[in-house]
């Protein structure tokens, strides 16, 4: 559970709501006529004020016991605060939640579904597709037009960049988890010996270096990464 306590030391409001998921109470989930069997929401395209208003209300208002589908169709990421706030409601939710993506899923979308298939709750958790699928993940980023500006290249008296630098640490912190199990993940997620960092020197003179380590010298370069799902 440490992920929550960094989580809420980078998201200081919401400490006390991500806590309370720790130790639900049994006792809400009595009562459950007239309830559907199964809610299915979708949040396709993006992620916006406008797409995420609805899932948010969907999950404030379930009834405890409520099952849910939360569905991220071809979604290419957005907005880091909608994100954010996604992610907050989804610990607060006293529904049953099961994310499921189709196609893709890339940058504030990939974030969600990694994130609770990482740390998956008592309430909350990510399946793996049924279809083989592209998750994208990178370092949050602004955006104008084909330019891009990374929190790391902003000059240290710029007004953002404090701002950017405290919220965006939760990327970094979900992909370090993420890197220490791929590295110790063998095939079909089978437990495998962590490989060796260090390049391995084959017969015909080139230098081999494993994919993963690669992936995290991508990563912290402000490089697209694909995980493998």
């Amino acid at each position: 559970m440490d992920h929550l306590y960094n989580l809420a030391s980078i998201l200081t409001p919401v400490g006390k709501a991500l806590d309370a998921q720790a130790e639900p109470k049994t006792a809400d989930n009595v009562g459950l006529a007239g309830i559907p069997e199964r809610l299915e929401l979708f949040l396709p395209d993006e992620i916006s004020v406008a797409n995420v208003a609805p899932i948010l209300n969907a999950l404030a208002t379930a009834p405890a016991g409520q099952k849910i589908e939360l569905h991220l169709r071809h979604n290419g990421g957005g907005d880091v605060d909608q994100m954010i706030e996604l992610i907050k409601n989804l610990h607060e939710t006293k529904a049953i939640v099961e994310i499921t993506f189709s196609r893709y899923v890339m940058s504030a979308a990939a974030t969600i579904w990694l994130w609770f298939r990482v740390w998956p709750t008592e309430r909350v958790q990510s399946l793996p597709p049924r279809k083989p699928g592209v998750v994208m993940y990178h370092r949050p980023r602004l955006g104008d037009g084909m330019y891009v500006c990374f929190t790391d290249e902003m000059d240290d008296g710029h007004l953002l960049k404090g701002h950017f630098e405290k919220k965006f640490k939760l990327f970094d912190l979900l992909f370090e988890e993420m890197y220490l199990r791929m590295l110790a993940s063998g095939n079909e997620g089978q437990p495998a010996p962590v490989p060796e960092e260090s390049k391995l020197n084959e017969l015909n003179g080139l230098s081999y270096r494993h994919a993963i380590y690669r992936m995290r010298d991508s990563y912290y370069g402000n490089q697209d990464c694909l995980i493998p799902v």
